[in-house]
């Protein structure tokens, strides 16, 4: 027994001292998935706050039909009184490209309300589209979550 417990504190002494090793440092693509996951709620603050300035900043300039968009979306904050926007963040995919786009794609729901009590509820799958170095959104693949559009609810027949 006396031969044992030296044994047994050596072997922890060695786990612990492995296990305390030096840290290491977070990779580019970890801290670029991390600063778009950054930008996309922020982008989605903005959004249920109906922001508009704020949100258009977190857009790139070469974003098709930018215009457009704003025009939309101060369509969207004017008739509706508040915004519930929801993104199911469990089931994501981020592809993190250095040199050129990296994109994002997952579930949202969305719930948009008049002052009348009037709803629109509305969900799909979306990819969003973001500039390698600024992280601003350039583009949207799928149905644009940013504007009420009536439809399925996704898993709801």
């Amino acid at each position: 027994m006396r031969r044992l417990l030296p044994l047994l504190l050596s072997i922890v002494f060695l786990m612990t001292s492995f296990s305390c090793s030096s840290k290491k440092l977070p990779e580019q693509a970890a801290i670029k998935g991390k600063s778009i996951l950054t930008t996309l709620r922020e982008i989605s603050r903005f959004y249920e706050k109906k922001d508009l300035d704020s949100f258009l900043s977190a857009l790139s300039d070469k974003y098709r039909d930018r215009d457009a968009f704003a025009k939309s979306l101060t369509e969207v904050f004017a008739k509706y009184e508040t915004i519930h926007f929801n993104i199911q963040y469990t089931r994501m995919i981020i592809l993190i490209n250095q040199d050129s786009q990296s994109a994002v794609t997952f579930t949202w729901d969305a719930e948009w309300q008049t002052a009348g009590g009037a709803s629109v509820k509305d969900g799909a799958r979306v990819t969003l589209i973001f500039e390698p170095k600024t992280n601003k959104l350039l583009s949207i693949e799928g149905k644009n979550p940013f504007l009420a559009q009536p439809g399925e609810t996704p898993g709801k027949t």
